[in-house]
Parts: structure tokens; C-alpha cells; sequence
């Protein structure tokens, strides 16, 4: 078994170099290795997190992300502080690698050093981009502490867009965590969380319909054929190759299909069972056929393959007309070549009729 590689020793001129830099870019805490503060506090005189909202709540945060500490000499920002209203924003890329690689060095961590410390950590994510339509809402965000800064898909199912691109998010695993736009208070949510009330969206839905069109389909049905933790993988590219072998078996139609799913234990992408109204939209957006074999074998038969079909006149004239040949011809021996000639000699035939009975010719008597 290999042996992992032992953590380099650092000399002391090399420790006292990285806790320069790390002063010199105010980097004290988690979030500061990533996020310069834009503020300063108008009582300690302390670097800060500003936020503000249109509301006009203002809130000092001493850390960004998880779990958001408010500077404690503020009151929850409720003051005439002239700070400036601009939000904080992200490092540069080479600052951030500059402040990690100087991390390292020092005997005080200040990130968490192994892999499953990391994995159980808080990290700090860049919003980059936010798509909010038909009550979802669909966020890029950016991992500010890795240095390849890897990206990450959240979506959420709201009534308003509560991030914007610019803002700050904490998340571990599938959980997100951000401010309020409204109240900046912490919200914590679960990637492909609804927060709505879907009695009152999908009010009046028939589940037992079976619509027959893609856009009959209600906003906060699409949750059933996304996952929310890819962009690339779809319920419907997951499930034609399973909805073409219910075809195979006579298993069609939006009601067989969706009780076979669920006898089968497949779910949609957020783990509801299906009914027949979801099963037609999964049909429609496959483009499985809905035909029973023998329905496909029929129709197959019965295309034009550029022959002409005969019709009923013509075929009852061909029987007739080979039933006349069978009744009229003399079957050949297995020897023959050509049919035997008949004789016209009236003697030759008595002869041949009189093997047969008491046939005699008048005058000619044997």
C-alpha cells in the first residue's frame, strides 16, 4: 500500500513570510481568505461585511456564509454609519491562490487541512449567474475555495428570485445557505427545494388527465423531469430506453406506463410517484410510439412498398379463373412430358368401355 506523502516542513523564515501576507491581505478568517471586506465598522473602527436592502435594513457581518455573525456593535446595522452601500465581491483569482498558498505555511490553520474536514466544512460560493422563470429559480455558483473555483448547480422552486449574480452563498453537500434579499436574514434551503405552496399553483390539476401537449405542462411540474444537481441529465433521456421496452411488452398509454414505473420503483427527479397526467408528459417529451406490436406489425403490412395492392375484384378473378384451369386440365403423369392425344376410333373405345362392364356394339358382338 502507498504511503501518503508526508506535509513538507516549512522553515521559520518561511512561516514568518506567510503570516506577512496574510496580514497584509487582512486575511484573519475563513471568509477573508476569499472576500475583501467593503466596510468599516463606524464604532470599533473594525473591517467588516456591508450589506444593505431597499428596505433600508443595513447589517456589519463579521464573516460571510455560514452561519452570517452580525458585527455585535451595530445593532443589527440599524445605524447612520456612512459606509459605503456597494456589496463586498470576491478576491481575484491569484489573490485567492496567493492567500491559500500562504495558509498552508502557518502552524495555525485557518481552513480546514484534510479532506474530510473540508468535505463536513462550510464553503463559500460566488454567485455567477441566475435564471428565474415559471416560479423556479436556477443559480450558477462559483466554489471560491478550491483554485480551479469549480462550478455548482442550485435550483429552487419560489415565487420571487431571492439571489442575484454578485452574491455570496455558503453550501455544503446539497444544503445552501444565503441572506434574504428582503429581510437579510439567513435562509437555508435544500437544492431542489420548493418553497411554495403547491396546493395553491397546481390548484384545479386533474392528475388523472392525460394531456396531449408539452405546453399544458404547469411550472412547478418541470421539478419532475430536471434533477437539480445537473443540467445535463434528464427523467426523459433516463427513461426511453425503459418506456421503448414497455412498447416491446404491449405496456403503452400515460396509465400503464405510469403504474409499471412505479411498480418498477422509479421515481421522477424529485421522488414523487408517478401519475398518468406526468406519464403522458414523459411520453411526449421520449417520443416512445405508443403502439402495441401486433398494431405496429399491421400497420408495417399494410404500407405501400411501391407494389400496387390488388384489389377484391382482382383476386376473386384470379381464384375463379384457377379453379377453371384445375377443373379442365388432365393431371399429367410423373413420367410425362406432354399430355397423351386421344384416340378417334370407335372400335378402340368399345374396346376400352367393355374392360369395364357388359358394353358391346350392335352387330360387333365378342
Amino acid at each position: 500500500m502507498p504511503m501518503k506523502p508526508a506535509r513538507p516542513a516549512y522553515s521559520e523564515e518561511e512561516k514568518h513570510k506567510a503570516r506577512q501576507a496574510l496580514n497584509s491581505y487582512g486575511a484573519s478568517s475563513y471568509s477573508r481568505c476569499f472576500v475583501d471586506p467593503n466596510a468599516v465598522c463606524p464604532v470599533c473602527g473594525q473591517s467588516v461585511y456591508f450589506y444593505s436592502n431597499d428596505f433600508g435594513s443595513r447589517v456589519f457581518f463579521d464573516e460571510l456564509g455560514k452561519p452570517w455573525t452580525k458585527h455585535p456593535c451595530t445593532d443589527n446595522g440599524r445605524s447612520n454609519s456612512t459606509a459605503v452601500k456597494a456589496r463586498p465581491v470576491s478576491r481575484p483569482l491569484i489573490e485567492i491562490n496567493k492567500i491559500l498558498d500562504a495558509e498552508k505555511k502557518i502552524d495555525q490553520r485557518i481552513l480546514p487541512a484534510s479532506k474530510k474536514a473540508r468535505k463536513k466544512s462550510w464553503k463559500l460560493a460566488l454567485v455567477t449567474e441566475v435564471d428565474f422563470s415559471d416560479l423556479s429559480m436556477s443559480v450558477l455558483i462559483e466554489d471560491l475555495s478550491t483554485k480551479n473555483h469549480q462550478k455548482h448547480r442550485l435550483q429552487v422552486y419560489c415565487d420571487q428570485q431571492l439571489l442575484n449574480a454578485g452574491d455570496f452563498v455558503s453550501w455544503r453537500g446539497n444544503v445552501f445557505s444565503f441572506l434574504n434579499p428582503g429581510t437579510l436574514e439567513s435562509i437555508e434551503i435544500v437544492n431542489g427545494e420548493i418553497l411554495l405552496n403547491l396546493d395553491e399553483v397546481e390548484g384545479g390539476i386533474d392528475h388523472n388527465e392525460i394531456p396531449q401537449k408539452i405546453s399544458d405542462m404547469v411550472a412547478t411540474e418541470k421539478r419532475h423531469f430536471s434533477y437539480a444537481l445537473t443540467s445535463t441529465i434528464t427523467v426523459q433521456d433516463e427513461l426511453r430506453p425503459v418506456l421503448q421496452d414497455f412498447a416491446k411488452k404491449g405496456i403503452v398509454g400515460a396509465k400503464l406506463v405510469a403504474h409499471y414505473l412505479n411498480a418498477t420503483g422509479r421515481k421522477t427527479a424529485n421522488g414523487s410517484p408517478w401519475t398518468p397526467r406526468l406519464a403522458a408528459f414523459l411520453i411526449l417529451l421520449t417520443g416512445v410510439p405508443q403502439e402495441r406490436p401486433h398494431e405496429r406489425h399491421k400497420s408495417r403490412s399494410s404500407r405501400d412498398f411501391g407494389k400496387k395492392q390488388p384489389t377484391k375484384r382482382t383476386t376473386k378473378a384470379k381464384r375463379l379463373k384457377s379453379k377453371r384451369v384445375s377443373v379442365n386440365a388432365k393431371p399429367l403423369q410423373k413420367n410425362d412430358k406432354t399430355p397423351a392425344k386421344l384416340s378417334s376410333d370407335v372400335d378402340e373405345w368399345a374396346k376400352m368401355l367393355s374392360r369395364l362392364g357388359r358394353v358391346t356394339r350392335k352387330g360387333h358382338e365378342e
